[in-house]
């Protein structure tokens, strides 16, 4: 399968939409609709052994306040690392001393070009106030892991991104969040 046209539908602050042309084995071509994406970065901030920073802020989308991890797109050419820095001082008012790049996924690749890479920052040190956005009005939230457990199960946390770096960290670094068990 190859795509062999594209057709720009819609030019928005954060996304574009495509309409984009494919040519199947047989010959055959279909079109499908594509947003295009700059990408994100994410950041699981550990304020300690078995505490994560999070932030609370409104989701146009959920059209409620969602829990969920630090995170921010991708500026022009701008490199996931230096991104997930920016946006982690930002929306905490924090710096880390170690920034380690634990996946990256496709949150829906299925229409979707966005890529998402999450970060793990540790050593963390309060900085100032956060740099908020004139659209963003961002709650800092702290949370241990027995309480982040406890609303993963409840599905009190929703964001997908979220439940992705969180579900990572407790599977693959189990060092991590032992007090909590």
């Amino acid at each position: 399968m190859i795509r062999t046209g594209r057709k720009q539908l819609h030019q928005g602050r954060l996304f574009t939409m495509a309409e984009y042309t494919f040519e199947k084995d047989d010959g055959s071509t279909y079109t499908h609709d594509i947003i295009e994406h700059p990408g994100a970065a994410v950041v699981i901030p550990m304020l300690s052994k078995d505490e994560v920073i999070l932030v609370e802020q409104y989701r146009s989308g959920a059209n409620r306040r969602l829990l969920e991890l630090p995170a921010g797109l991708l500026e022009k050419g701008e490199d996931p690392r230096e991104c997930a820095k920016r946006e982690l001082r930002e929306e905490t008012g924090y710096e880390a001393a170690k920034l380690e790049l634990l996946f990256s996924i496709y949150p829906s690749a299925g229409f979707l070009t966005e890529k998402m890479h999450i970060f793990l920052a540790q050593d963390l040190s309060h900085v100032g106030e956060q740099q908020l956005d004139d659209d963003e009005d961002v709650e800092v939230v702290v949370m241990n892991f027995r309480d982040l457990r406890i609303q993963l199960r409840a599905g009190n946390i929703q964001d997908g991104k979220t439940v992705a770096g969180l579900g990572y960290l407790m599977t693959f670094k189990p060092f991590l969040g032992k007090e909590a068990d």
